[in-house]
């Protein structure tokens, strides 16, 4: 793909287990990602493992869209992976690698083209990426606080 994001955060007094926890649920993700509106779990899934299929509405800047993707990975407690099949091709996913003692490093990654191609045009501008990229640390940063807090 044309897009790649790539943003880490070291967490430190959260076990990777509880992180890993924390980004299965899914239905929680409104609630600390920036930007997310909704997430539903498709054709009758309860459970996040690999052929899941999810969709999200996504909002930032003025601008509202919604993608499906597929889940492609489940590797406890390291990975989750994805890939986007409609409103964007692509993929992303979530890793969480030892980064020290007690310290997580969390990435965020995704490597996408949004559709319809005007709409990638415009989402790939200097400014909506920037806005995008912030809105990732500043949810990553609300998702430890919320585990840290609970």
């Amino acid at each position: 793909m044309n897009h790649p994001i790539n943003v880490s955060l070291l967490v430190s007094e959260v076990e990777r287990e509880k992180i890993f926890a924390a980004l299965l649920e899914f239905w929680h993700f409104p609630q600390w990602i920036h930007g997310l509106r909704w997430v539903r779990l498709l054709e009758g899934a309860e459970l996040v493992q690999p052929g899941t299929k999810f969709s999200f509405g996504l909002s930032a800047a003025g601008l509202r869209h919604e993608v499906v993707s597929t889940m492609t990975e489940v590797d406890a407690p390291r990975s989750i992976q994805w890939r986007y099949i409609s409103g964007a091709v692509g993929s992303g996913g979530w890793t969480l690698e030892d980064a020290g003692v007690k310290t997580v490093r969390l990435t965020f990654s995704t490597d996408y083209e949004v559709r319809p191609l005007w709409l990638d045009r415009l989402a790939n501008r200097p400014f909506f990426r920037r806005v995008v990229e912030d809105l990732v640390r500043r949810s990553m940063r609300s998702l430890v606080e919320n585990l840290k807090a609970a």
